[in-house]
């Protein structure tokens, strides 16, 4: 005979099994839920009144072509996306803001970017890259490369034929984790302001590579591997150009005194280098060029603001003179306008002596 104390084990756990296989259950539909309520297509946004698509997330593998070309943001992040070619982003040359990180990226054919003339910011992070296409830096409008986390080693060595100065006004460039030993030669970078060369093995970085960007203020060095003495030297020379450096390292500090580092003895004040030199001019060009066309706006608008100033005169005088010739009428008396002349007419022409006297002679004839 059972037990009522067995039976009453033995009801709660078959009770616990079945809270168990619902809950289960339950669960199961809401992972299925979930899923279900994941879009499926890319979704039209509109920010900053510019029309865009989130795409991300999808399991992409190509560029979808079926959207609007008029786009100008096109987040293709989080997919898995291979190859780009020519034809990828052929029907949306409007496009402004191109989000590619989180893909599969590994091989992009030759002008894939070369129509994107209204390109600003182009993020490539987070892929399997292994140099950097050169048509990007040939693009009017582009101010932010995102390259970060990429095969880049060799990069230096695959820009070599690239076209120098670039075209490309890069104001924040991001080559985080991308193997670099040393920074790629880009030639003159006037506009550049942000650099993020973190997480790289710099063993052969030295200052002479930041000649080029004069106007660099923000220069991340986190986790970087860079010799002790290098790293403190690049430090010191930035800066006095006042840039602001982020380093984790302790012993990448500014040397502004003997005591401070066993590198004192190599330190002298570093001449500038001739691509320093010659980003300095384009910069100081640029401003002049500025200043003069602000003065010639100024000189315009001025000429502009005298002429429209003498035209509502003329045509204060203008009304004024007719408002008095209508009240002329008005009052039954002719009224002579302020600039006409009055001239007798025929038959009020005065009688001169002369006149009178060849009158007589005649009648006396």
């Amino acid at each position: 005979m059972i037990q009522p104390k067995c039976i009453g084990k033995r009801i709660l756990l078959t009770l616990g099994a079945l809270v168990t296989l619902t809950l289960g259950i339950a669960n199961g539909f809401a992972t299925l839920a979930t899923e279900l309520d994941k879009p499926q297509r890319c979704l039209q946004e509109r920010t900053y009144k510019m029309v865009g698509y989130n795409c991300a997330n999808l399991n992409l593998k190509e560029i979808p072509q079926t959207l609007k070309s008029s786009l100008q943001i096109f987040d293709l992040s989080f997919n898995r996306i291979r190859d780009l070619n020519r034809h990828s982003f052929a029907r949306y040359t409007d496009v402004k803001y191109l989000y590619l990180f989180e893909n599969m990226i590994q091989n992009i054919e030759d002008d894939t970017f070369s129509e994107l003339n209204s390109l600003e910011a182009l993020d490539l992070s987070n892929n399997a890259l292994k140099t950097i296409p050169q048509e990007i830096f040939r693009l009017p409008l582009l101010r932010n490369l995102y390259v970060a986390h990429n095969a880049l080693s060799d990069l230096d060595r695959e820009l070599t034929e690239l076209a120098k100065p670039i075209r490309a006004p890069i104001q924040i460039l991001s080559l985080a984790d991308c193997w670099l030993t040393k920074l790629p030669n880009f030639g003159i970078m006037p506009d550049l302001w942000q650099l993020n060369i973190s997480s790289n093995p710099m063993t052969e970085l030295t200052v002479d590579q930041f000649s080029p960007m004069c106007n660099l203020r923000s220069l991340d060095l986190n986790n970087t591997q860079i010799p002790i003495c290098s790293c403190q030297i690049i430090t010191t020379e930035l800066s006095v150009r006042r840039t602001k450096i982020l380093n984790s390292h302790p012993h990448c500090t500014p040397l502004f005194s003997a005591e401070q580092s066993i590198c004192a003895q190599d330190v002298s004040p570093a001449p500038p280098t001739s691509d320093y030199q010659q980003c300095i001019e384009i910069r100081t060009a640029r401003k002049l060029n500025t200043e003069a066309k602000t003065a010639w706006f100024k000189i315009s608008l001025g000429v502009l603001a005298c002429i429209v100033l003498f035209s509502l005169i003329l045509y204060c005088f203008h009304k004024r003179n007719a408002k008095s010739i209508k009240e002329g009428s008005k009052n039954g008396k002719k009224t002579t306008p302020i600039h006409k002349v009055m001239v007798p007419s025929g038959d009020e022409l005065p009688i001169v002596e002369n006149g009178n006297r060849d009158k007589l002679i005649n009648d006396c004839d």
